[in-house]
């Protein structure tokens, strides 16, 4: 009997370490993509590659009770040719976003290594609060936190808005009504 459990046991904690290694292997894949889709970025704003543009959109507005506001995003997204349909359309790798509630200020990044994949890293930060998520499909799929102080936007939430901000830039750069 103690030799099943032992058994068991043993079995138990080699698959959670084989997992925790494929999960370290899944997160440095995407880091590898942040990093080129960093420099892809820089690429964009220098104007320096034309298959790889940005768009910024400013939204600045007083707030009752709150004062002024003011929010920054910039789409960096890849030119790309569809064959079947003769047209070219856009596809958003990397999505920042800056803005104010009171005096606290945010940034938020969005990281799409497949746009039709989803969102693939999140991150956010708030003076010394970061969080930061991992996300892939590929290995059967599954996702990594990684928090520094308070946790500042929760897991399923950061999905949801990385959806809308892909789909309000499919909408309008793609006129995809």
């Amino acid at each position: 009997m103690r030799t099943t459990i032992s058994t068991i046991a043993m079995l138990f904690m080699l698959c959670l370490t084989t997992m925790g290694q494929t999960h370290q292997a899944d997160v440095a894949k995407i880091r590898k993509a942040y990093a080129a889709a960093k420099a892809d970025a820089d690429k964009a704003l220098k104007g320096t590659d034309p298959g790889i543009g940005y768009m910024v959109m400013t939204n600045t507005h007083v707030a009752p009770a709150i004062g002024p506001q003011k929010e920054t995003l910039q789409y960096f997204y890849r030119c790309k040719y569809d064959e079947t349909v003769g047209m070219y359309y856009y596809k958003p790798f990397l999505i920042t976003r800056k803005y104010n509630v009171a005096a606290r200020d945010f940034y938020e990044e969005f990281l799409y290594i497949d746009s039709d994949e989803g969102l693939n890293f999140f991150f956010m930060k708030n003076g010394e609060n970061e969080t930061r998520y991992y996300y892939w499909g590929w290995n059967g799929g599954g996702s990594h936190e990684v928090v520094k102080g308070e946790p500042l936007m929760d897991n399923v939430f950061a999905l949801r808005l990385a959806t809308d901000l892909n789909e309000a830039f499919t909408r309008l750069m793609n006129r995809d009504y």
